[in-house]
């Protein structure tokens, strides 16, 4: 297979994921079998064909969302590119990328075939159905309406067809389990230890069993510049019940003990393991990210000089990174930033006063808002809180200092303004 091939055949597998295209894409399969048969290096001539039917697919992908016992159509329309008729027969087969495959009785193909005279058109309604007992996922088949299939340089279990409708059905329910919070972030100090709380609703008829544990899986990360995590998962300790009873509500409690000699950043997830098919794997965690750090000590030190007696302005704001999770905290143990802030001039150290204070912050309700919680304050999740301080003073001739020692921020900005 040379470069342009490689290519070209990873455009076309890329594509089967997109849904409905235009019928330009026709050409891309016609130019993937073209190259497949080209010597090593030799890029195909635009006008250059080899025998193959030249049939028209619109669309050529498309997908179907449905759930146990729904069913949906849609219309393909095939034109004849040749100068003479063309007979198709469409054949539900095995799609050449992975995911279960789909049952070809869900499907069925009207007309069950067809001449199409040369230059015409045909229209064939594709049909899935979805059985009541069908297994929850996503997988996607071939609808082939030739039996020409594309040439490779060597063996495939499954033939990759010419003229065939890439079909992706995606088979969910509705989860009768609800998390709430599914995202964890928080400032953590080391040695000191603190509690998080998931509330799991079962909207269901009948219990739900859940085991949570800790991820095999997790991104385990420290975080900018750290190859290790602040911490492992043996200091997270998870109390839960065996499992949630039908229009009831369990919590599951989250103990994080951090080490004394933890720092950096830790990033793991806890899988629920909710025994619901409907509820997808990635969808039944709860993500953690967490920061433990230590408050500096010593102040940020800033010089700078005055030619004229002109009154002096200093603003001093916190990190406004919302959300970022090397940012501020967004746990329920954060601490609002604050400054220790002190202006030394000539005549020593110079009478600051706030003329401004303003706090910022950013709230969401999670995404997705449990009906327990809509009458409840527990739905605003504060993804940070910014505060921004503004100082006066008279200021001299000659050399200045700030000095500013930050708490509870990772970041701050400074603007020093000389003159109204």
């Amino acid at each position: 297979m040379n470069k342009y091939t490689g290519i070209l055949a990873c455009m076309l597998v890329f594509a089967m994921f997109a849904g409905t295209v235009s019928s330009e894409q026709v050409t891309t399969v016609e130019q993937v079998a073209i190259a497949e048969k080209m010597p090593a290096g030799v890029m195909p001539a635009p006008d250059q064909a080899f025998n193959f039917t030249k049939i028209e697919i619109s669309p050529r992908y498309t997908n179907f969302r449905l759930m146990p016992g729904e069913n949906k159509e849609t219309t393909i329309t095939l034109r004849n590119k040749e100068k003479k008729a063309v007979s198709v027969k469409p054949n539900v087969v095995s799609a050449p990328y992975g995911g279960y495959n789909v049952d070809p009785q869900w499907i069925t193909v009207t007309p069950e075939s067809a001449e199409i005279p040369a230059g015409g058109s045909q229209k064939f309604t594709v049909k899935v159905t979805v059985p009541e007992d069908a297994s929850i996922g996503n997988s996607g088949v071939q609808i082939a309406f030739t039996d020409e299939t594309m040439p490779t340089p060597y063996p495939s279990p499954i033939p990759n067809y010419i003229h065939a409708l890439q079909l992706s059905v995606d088979v969910w329910t509705k989860p009768k389990i609800q998390i709430m919070a599914p995202y964890i972030n928080d400032m953590l100090e080391a040695g000191k230890g603190y509690d998080y709380e998931v509330k799991l609703k079962n909207i269901g008829t009948e219990a739900i069993k859940i085991d949570p544990k800790m991820s095999n899986d997790n991104m385990f990360y420290g975080g900018p510049g750290q190859a290790a995590p602040a911490f492992t998962d043996d200091a997270i300790t998870i109390t839960s019940p065996a499992s949630v009873p039908a229009g009831g509500t369990e919590t599951v409690k989250i103990h994080v003990q951090v080490p004394a000699d933890a720092k950096g950043y830790y990033n793991g997830a806890i899988k629920l393991n909710i025994d619901d098919p409907s509820v997808q794997e990635w969808d039944g965690r709860v993500q953690l990210s967490f920061n433990v750090w230590t408050q500096p000590s010593e102040p940020f030190v800033k010089s700078f000089s005055m030619k004229e007696v002109k009154p002096l302005t200093i603003e001093i704001s916190s990190g406004s990174n919302y959300g970022y999770p090397y940012g501020i905290a967004t746990g329920k143990n954060k601490k609002e930033p604050s400054f220790e802030t002190t202006l030394i001039g000539p005549g020593g150290q110079a009478d600051l006063k706030v003329t401004k204070t303003v706090i910022k912050g950013m709230v969401n309700m999670g995404g997705q808002i449990p009906p327990w919680e809509l009458d409840s304050k527990g739905i605003y999740q504060e993804n940070g809180a910014q505060l921004l301080e503004t100082y006066e003073t008279a200021g001299l001739i000659g050399e200045w200092t700030l000095k500013v020692l930050p708490k509870n921020t990772e970041s701050f900005e400074y603007s020093i303004k000389i003159g109204e």
